[in-house]
């Protein structure tokens, strides 16, 4: 409630004063010059400008008689408009749903509301008065928050959003925000502490849920990343050694295998066990990402470079894959990234679109200055495409677009949740374009920040 922190004399008392002015020294002073002018001038015209002079002196003290008259009545009128004003002032402070107080400095309440005295459990604001005779020690739980509002009003002449702990007469303990002002008279004499009181209970225990929430699941999602990271060490141990015997044997380091078909199998065997291994540490990433648990280690990279390396990790050993082309201009400037993360950004976005487009179709990388001064690499495909709507649920975990039993396409969906994690850990985003039939355009971009001002060729 806005009220104005210095008070000035009311209207009457400066009424008043002018006509105790008035009184004290227009009566005398008409009166002396009426019937002095009157007897100066007996002499003169035997009388008769001595009645002029009384009657102009008359004259005078009829116009300050009038004068007097009509200050009274501008008196009454003024002091009528304040009284009603202070009952309008009294009725909207009673009536209103938040606390209303002036205090002293010592903590005495001078005017609370009935809405303040309910806010702390009293049956009236008489009753809060006279119980309460030291606000710090009787309400604030802790006693030093009277301290701290006296000291934050005194350096700022008021306080916001002033939020204590508050113990109401039944001994429950509540939370409010008090905004409160210092009001001073006309000459900087401090009058009274002047303020609202709101019960903020109801929104400050919500919040103190949620974030016991966020905790709880911050927590949650910390043990199973732990959890995945024993797991995932225990299953890449046979999994590393099945991937460096098959590997072994499927190059005949110690002699010919034999049957033909025993080297297909085992180059299926090493072929499926780096696709496991590769799955393994999408889902330890996305989970250390979720528990908050991986950290960037940025570097330099060359994007041209980035996408080369990453093109030619997807299309090895896919000879019937759509053909990648790269469309980078040499001159774009540096990223700051970490160099690894880049390259699973990539790779993701680039085996999506040689899963989904068929060996006819084309596949490109374009990267351009976006129009917030960042940088934008899109992956556009001419393949199979999806609904618009199903945007969203192609970047939730584990999603599979296809989820019939006997799917076209393998894959356990986290490309694009692990690739747009990793863009939001760079302060980026990812954005998709796409439409049945007629291909789709995954943009990944990275903001300003991340753009390293030396250009060089790749």
């Amino acid at each position: 409630m806005n009220r104005p922190s210095v008070r000035t004399k009311p209207q009457s008392q400066r009424a008043n004063a002018a006509d105790r002015a008035l009184n004290r020294w227009g009566f005398p002073a008409s009166i002396a010059f009426g019937f002095a002018l009157g007897f100066a001038l007996i002499p003169v015209a035997e009388g008769a400008w001595a009645g002029a002079g009384i009657a102009l002196g008359a004259f005078l003290i009829a116009g300050v008689a009038a004068r007097q008259a009509l200050g009274h009545k501008a008196e009454r009128e003024v002091l009528q408009q304040r009284l009603q004003d202070e009952a309008s002032y009294h009725a909207f402070v009673d009536s209103a749903i938040e606390g209303f107080f002036r205090t002293t400095h010592d903590g005495r309440y001078l005017i609370v509301n009935p809405a303040l005295a309910r806010i702390y459990g009293y049956d009236g604001p008489e009753q809060l008065m006279t119980e309460v005779t030291d606000i710090g020690q009787s309400l604030y739980v802790d006693a030093g928050r009277r301290a701290e509002f006296e000291r934050l009003i005194a350096a700022n002449g008021r306080v916001k959003d002033f939020v204590s702990q508050i113990r109401r007469r039944d001994g429950a303990l509540i939370w409010i925000s008090e905004n409160a002002l210092t009001v001073k008279d006309e000459d900087g004499q401090f009058l009274f502490y002047e303020g609202t009181v709101e019960d903020i209970t109801s929104a400050r225990e919500s919040d103190d849920a949620v974030r016991r929430a966020l905790a709880e699941t911050q927590d949650a999602a910390r043990a199973k990343a732990a959890f995945l990271a024993g797991m995932s060490h225990e299953l890449k141990t046979p999994l590393n050694a099945v991937i460096g015997f098959s590997d072994l044997i499927r190059q005949e380091l110690f002699g010919p295998v034999g049957s033909s078909r025993y080297k297909e199998y085992i180059a299926d065997i090493h072929q499926n066990g780096l696709r496991l291994l590769g799955m393994i540490n999408d889902i330890l990433d996305l989970s250390r990402i979720e528990g908050r648990l991986l950290d960037l280690e940025d570097g330099t990279v060359h994007i041209g470079e980035a996408v080369q390396v990453a093109s030619n990790a997807v299309i090895e050993d896919k000879p019937e894959a759509a053909p990648i082309r790269i469309e980078v201009p040499p001159h774009l400037p540096l990223l700051k990234v970490d160099p690894r993360r880049l390259h699973q950004v990539l790779t993701h976005l680039l085996s999506n679109a040689v899963k989904f487009t068929p060996h006819d179709g084309t596949i490109s990388v374009r990267a351009s200055m976006a129009d917030d001064g960042g940088i934008a690499i899109a992956v556009v495909d001419t393949g199979i495409g999806m609904e618009p709507e199903r945007i969203a649920h192609a970047l939730e975990p584990f999603k599979q677009l296809d989820d019939r039993l006997a799917r076209r396409f393998d894959g356990v969906g986290l490309g694009l949740p692990l690739a747009n994690a990793l863009l939001q850990l760079h302060e980026g985003s990812l954005s998709i374009e796409s439409r049945p039939g007629a291909g789709t355009t995954v943009t990944a971009h990275f903001p300003p920040a991340r753009i390293v001002a030396v250009a060089r060729a790749a």
